[in-house]
């Protein structure tokens, strides 16, 4: 009788899973159990910057170096992804504090 394998072993490494969702950072989409979530391109960026630093604080001004690099961005940009995000992933209960924001000073995902 063989062991049962870890669902995140299950995916590879490209996967992150945190139940019900899973981040495919290869073909860059979101999951939902076998559906494919709609989630705008920089939204995901956004979401996989802060999956791939889970174990600490992201600051805003992290987040706009790292993804808009060289470009002026208005921080409240992030904020409205992260409402997006938040609102997306609260389809599942509880799921909404899988963000945990940490006002005037940045974010952290929580869930793995």
């Amino acid at each position: 009788m063989g062991t049962a394998t870890p669902r995140s072993e299950r995916y590879g490494p490209a996967m992150k899973v945190f139940q019900p969702f899973r981040l495919d950072t290869v073909n860059h989409c979101l999951w939902r159990a076998e559906e494919r979530v709609r989630l705008t391109p920089r939204a995901f960026d956004v979401l996989r910057y802060l999956v791939e630093h889970a174990e600490r604080l992201v600051t805003q001004d992290e987040i706009l170096e790292a993804i808009w690099p060289e470009t002026y961005v208005n921080p409240e940009v992030i904020k409205q992804y992260i409402r997006g995000i938040r609102k997306l992933l609260a389809t599942i209960p509880k799921s909404r504090h899988i963000l945990r924001p940490f006002p005037d000073e940045g974010y952290q995902f929580i869930a793995l």
